[in-house]
């Protein structure tokens, strides 16, 4: 009676274990299983995909989730790059104009503003002789 109690024993035991197997998918080192409402969510440690795993035809399968960070990521990565792309075309035409950049006036247009300052200077100083000669003129004797 006892060796019939052992034997039903580990034959349920053994059905428990086979029924527990098919409920769980199998599990890989660069994997995480998680349970969500009857099936279960794959999560790839090295990427971050997360699929959804479920018993389908009596065997295990799995489907990518599509998920928005991928596109974020691909937006953030097309971003990036254009930033580059702008960043060295600006250098390049800081460049360009650094180089590019003429004085604001030539050898002659410098010399024709030297002498219009000359002739104001000359100006100026006449009026104020003029202004003193009529300023002693009129503190003088009468």
């Amino acid at each position: 009676m006892r060796a019939i109690l052992a034997t039903l024993l580990v034959s349920g035991a053994l059905l428990a274990a086979s029924a527990v197997s098919a409920q769980t998918p199998p599990a890989d080192d660069g994997y995480s299983l998680q349970p969500a409402v009857g099936d279960y969510l794959k999560i790839d440690r090295r990427t971050g995909d997360v699929s959804h795993c479920a018993v389908r035809g009596g065997a295990w399968s799995c489907q990518l989730i599509a998920e928005d960070r991928k596109a974020y990521e691909e937006r953030i990565a097309e971003l990036e790059a254009e930033n580059d792309r702008l960043g060295k075309r600006i250098a390049a035409l800081e460049a360009r104009d650094k180089d590019a950049r003429a004085p604001l006036l030539d050898e002659n247009d410098e010399r024709r503003l030297q002498e219009f300052l000359d002739l104001g200077d000359r100006m100026f100083r006449h009026f104020f002789d003029l202004v003193e000669r009529l300023r002693q003129r009129d503190e003088g004797p009468i």
